[in-house]
């Protein structure tokens, strides 16, 4: 484990909160005028609230960013390397089976000492079907994870021991290279068992019914207002952390928050993608979100894997990104974010590729389509048609239109855009109940598993009937693979697999214009495991 240094500053865990015990700053007793001078608050906002800050039922992006900074795992991914968090080492099995975890001496925000012991329960508490955990797949690679989830056993089953108060044993049912960024994620944030029976359903409820092993506490949750974290006095890094507050409000319209940034009430905001034009000072970052068509491959003419490719060769992406976030995000022409790790760069850097021309290429597209026609009897595109199903937001709807007038005059074929509400829309696609429908991803972990994994025929999250043996034993075959390159080149093929077979239509990675109150330093953002990192800010 490497010491974590005050100038890092951006991580990868996917955190919850937990309480305020222990979190006023004693001895206050001057003006608030002079508070305020010697306090440092950074302030940015949310468009919408947490669903949750019990770290073992964090499951989305925002909460594991809150997550991130209240709590403190074993280890603490900052830009995607791993540091050392509540163990200070480690050690693991030359099979890349057992990692024995050796704990710093560390203390909750109530004065607690942090204990194997709570690691043990919050991994055992994250696969438990009583917990019920929409995010119990992300403990995958321990032993017996998916069979206890399964309920085929039992929690004391996991691969996980407590071998005394300060030591952590963890064994592994294949070797996972990412399990040491996994475990930044605030899923396997240490959890009190007496405080979790003590509040039961209200647990991690609002600031006082948890304790915090992470910089912040949580001093206030105002559902759909704010959420206010205070630095932690009992952090074992406290003297790396130099805010004294952090308010997160709630603000729905994203041109609301940029006035606000505009009239000095918020130190960080998002541009709006139709609004960066106005801002040449806009700091730009891929936030790791990749947007995509998903396929239901169950019926035709999805099912035709010649059509799946005319689409994905019909589509000129340059002109889908110019005309849907004038040039702010960027096209997609492979699915695997370039940016995960690779070996010993990036992915994108060892494994180089573009499944489709950025421009698309009608000729071929008509080929496949041609060939497509013949093999399901169909005489003229014209009699192709075909429902695209998207979410009812303002950006969404552009999008849909944009994708639909570019495919009908590519290859002559019908496409209706059917726009739902997004919890219609995710219902829809969770229930296979659709022809295509405009979909994402947002990796949990810089891994080109975390984006593959979905498209194995036994996946949980594949809701598109995808299913090709030789994919799945490509990915059978990296899961068990000890070796790091023979691992990457699995997965790299298993990519190549899944694009020329046209597994989905690749659309887009997000970017996002950010603006920062000159005065704050030390704020940065990561492609995944939280939205931005203000661990070690500071403010002039």
């Amino acid at each position: 484990g490497v010491l974590m240094k005050k100038g890092l500053a951006i991580t990868l865990a996917c955190v919850m909160g937990v309480s305020l015990i222990g979190c006023s700053t004693p001895g206050k007793t001057s003006t608030k005028e002079n508070d305020e001078k010697k306090e440092k608050v950074f302030r940015y906002s949310m468009l919408t609230d947490v669903t949750t800050l019990d770290p073992q039922k964090c499951n989305e992006l925002l909460s594991s960013t809150i997550g991130y900074h209240i709590g403190e795992g074993l280890t603490r991914s900052i830009d995607g390397e791993v540091h050392s968090g509540i163990a200070e080492s480690w050690d693991v099995s030359e099979d890349g089976l057992t990692y024995t975890f050796h704990l710093r001496d560390a203390k909750y925000s109530d004065g607690e000492t942090i204990k194997a012991q709570d690691f043990e329960y919050a991994m055992k508490r994250l696969v438990d079907p009583e917990t019920a955990s929409t995010f119990a797949f992300i403990a995958k690679p321990l032993e017996n994870a998916d069979e206890v989830t399964a309920g085929t056993k039992q929690p004391n089953e996991l691969g996980v021991k407590a071998v005394d108060d300060k030591t952590l044993e963890c064994t592994l049912g294949f070797p996972a290279p990412y399990f040491l960024q996994i475990l930044s994620m605030p899923q396997f944030y240490p959890t009190r068992q007496e405080i979790v029976e003590e509040y039961e359903n209200e647990f991690a409820a609002n600031g006082d019914k948890n304790v915090y092993s992470g910089p912040f506490c949580l001093k206030e949750w105002k559902q759909n207002d704010r959420i206010i974290l205070e630095k932690n006095p009992e952090y074992w890094d406290k003297d790396a952390i130099h805010l004294d507050r952090v308010e997160i409000l709630i603000v729905s319209d994203e041109n609301t928050a940029l006035a606000m940034f505009e009239s000095g009430e918020l130190d960080y905001v998002n541009v709006p993608t139709d609004a960066v034009a106005n801002y040449a000072d806009a700091e730009f970052y891929k936030s790791g979100a990749e947007d995509f068509i998903k396929i239901n491959t169950g019926e035709e003419p999805m099912s035709n894997r010649n059509f799946r490719l005319a689409l994905n060769y019909g589509l000129n992406r340059k002109e889908f990104i110019k005309l849907s976030t004038n040039d702010v995000y960027e096209a997609a022409q492979r699915f695997v974010l370039p940016e995960v790790g690779g070996v010993e760069k990036t992915f994108g850097e060892e494994y180089p590729y573009e499944a489709f021309p950025i421009e698309g290429d009608v000729d071929l597209a008509k080929e496949y389509l041609a060939k497509a026609m013949e093999e399901m009897q169909i005489g003229d595109p014209c009699e192709i048609e075909v429902e695209l199903l998207t979410s009812d937001t303002e950006r969404t709807k552009k999008e849909a239109e944009v994708i639909q007038a570019l495919l009908q005059d590519a290859l002559g074929i019908t496409i209706h855009v059917n726009l739902v509400p997004r919890a219609d829309r995710l219902s829809r696609e969770n229930s296979g109940n659709y022809q295509m429908v405009v979909s994402g991803i947002q990796p949990d972990y810089p891994d080109p598993i975390s984006f593959l994994e979905s498209w194995e025929t036994t996946s949980p999250y594949n809701h598109t009937n995808y299913s090709n043996p030789d994919y799945d034993a490509l990915l059978q075959e990296a899961y068990q693979s000890g070796d790091a390159k023979h691992r990457m080149d699995t997965l790299a093929e298993a990519e190549k697999v899944f694009m020329e077979d046209g597994g989905l239509v690749p659309l887009q990675y997000r970017r996002n214009a950010k603006l920062v109150n000159k005065d704050v330093t030390g704020i940065t953002n990561y492609f995944c495991g939280y939205d931005l990192n203000f661990m070690y800010g500071d403010v002039k």
